[in-house]
């Protein structure tokens, strides 16, 4: 069921030693306070998108993410680099905090489909816990099990660094599975590769693509500055040194890179951009005296239907549909496109999150569903 991930996990971080896998407890009383203060803060002030399996086929036949999985992914290294850069060059977030929740079954129909592993842990069943593998190279396949939902909270720091986490359940097992490395993009606080060799792990890591060999020269321009400046977020206070060790050396999580790009995706499909046109008069009705309005707070799920027909929506200045003024709400961030009298393009902007309307009048919360299929709003 749509969002219930998102539930699952605000339970699981509240007691993780004994909700999510392979967590224990901390050592000292203080170290878990990134977990709760970071993942579980940031969460709280997520602003949910919940993709249903239409929008997902929608965004495999996107022509970048087409040309990231063409080929088995056998593409040469220059295709392959350039068009990682571009991918990474379009992100922006709707909202500073966002979290995005699909069908892990979906997506690991579509990896089987290009021949590559999708998300799944083996479980070795000891008394009163679960040791995760993340590799089939040990147990049996009836311990094999597969990711019911899957979730990603990508936030952005003040400097323009993104965090991304991933959250995993199953239908079998009552448990949270969270991958044991965050990813960080365009960061200037991890430290720049010194090893060449370390650019191919990192590069792996990252975004799941192998040089195979070939020089790094090779490499679109842009792409070895890229990966100087990303870096992995070790929670080692929730899994253990060794075992976040194991994980970032040996690529045990080989399949996160790609939920991190196919959220990427999707959101790239959803920030089409809005069309401002000039008008040559807006007549604003005039302020009387405020009556006493009595405040309304509202939450609902907002329906939108993805991708857009050309992905452009035309915004224009309205008259207020309140009488008294808009109560206050969030407003996603979005490009804007500057088109002149003729309907030429002028420029393109991306307009960051803000907030718009009278807190006195209440306070409009709003999730969305973003569903598959063209058509308005």
């Amino acid at each position: 069921m749509e969002g219930d991930l998102y539930q699952h996990v605000m339970y699981a971080l509240r007691k993780p030693e004994k909700r999510i896998l392979g967590a224990h407890k901390p050592e000292k009383p203080d170290a878990g306070r990134m977990l709760h203060e970071v993942l579980n803060g940031r969460l709280k002030t997520s602003r949910k998108f919940d993709i249903d399996d239409a929008l997902m086929d929608e965004v495999f036949k996107q022509s970048s993410w087409a040309e990231l999985t063409q080929n088995e992914g056998n593409l040469p290294v220059k295709l392959m680099t350039r068009n990682i850069v571009e991918a990474q060059s379009e992100l922006r977030l709707p909202f500073k905090h966002c979290w995005l929740e699909f069908s892990g079954v979906n997506f690991n129909k579509h990896m089987g489909s290009l021949g590559w592993s999708g998300g799944y842990v083996i479980l070795e069943d000891q008394p009163k816990t679960y040791v995760p593998f993340l590799t089939d190279s040990t147990g049996e396949k009836k311990n094999i099990y597969q990711f019911e939902r899957i979730g990603v909270l990508l936030t952005e720091h003040h400097d323009g660094q993104i965090d991304a986490y991933c959250f995993h359940d199953f239908s079998e097992i009552d448990k949270v599975y969270v991958s044991m490395l965050g990813r960080s993009f365009k960061t200037e606080s991890r430290r720049p590769p010194v090893d060449l060799d370390i650019y191919n792990h990192m590069s792996l890591l990252m975004y799941g693509m192998n040089f195979q060999g070939e020089p790094y020269a090779e490499a679109s321009d842009g792409y070895l500055e890229m990966l100087r400046s990303v870096g992995c977020i070790h929670m080692e206070e929730l899994f253990g040194k060794e075992y976040t060790k194991q994980v970032f050396e040996q690529f045990k999580e080989a399949w996160v890179p790609y939920l991190i790009r196919l959220s990427w995706e999707t959101l790239r499909v959803l920030n089409y951009p809005w069309i401002a046109r000039e008008q040559k008069r807006f007549e604003r009705s005039k302020k009387g005296r405020s009556p006493k309005v009595t405040p309304r707070d509202s939450y609902y799920r907002c329906k939108i239907k993805l991708p857009k027909p050309d992905g452009v929506e035309t915004r224009q200045l309205e008259p207020r549909d309140e009488a008294y003024g808009k109560r206050l709400h969030q407003v996603r961030g979005h490009w804007r496109v500057y088109r002149d009298e003729y309907g030429d393009f002028v420029k393109r902007t991306w307009i960051k999150e803000h907030r718009r309307g009278d807190a006195k009048l209440g306070v409009v919360l709003k999730d969305y569903v973003l569903t598959g299929g063209k058509g308005e709003n």
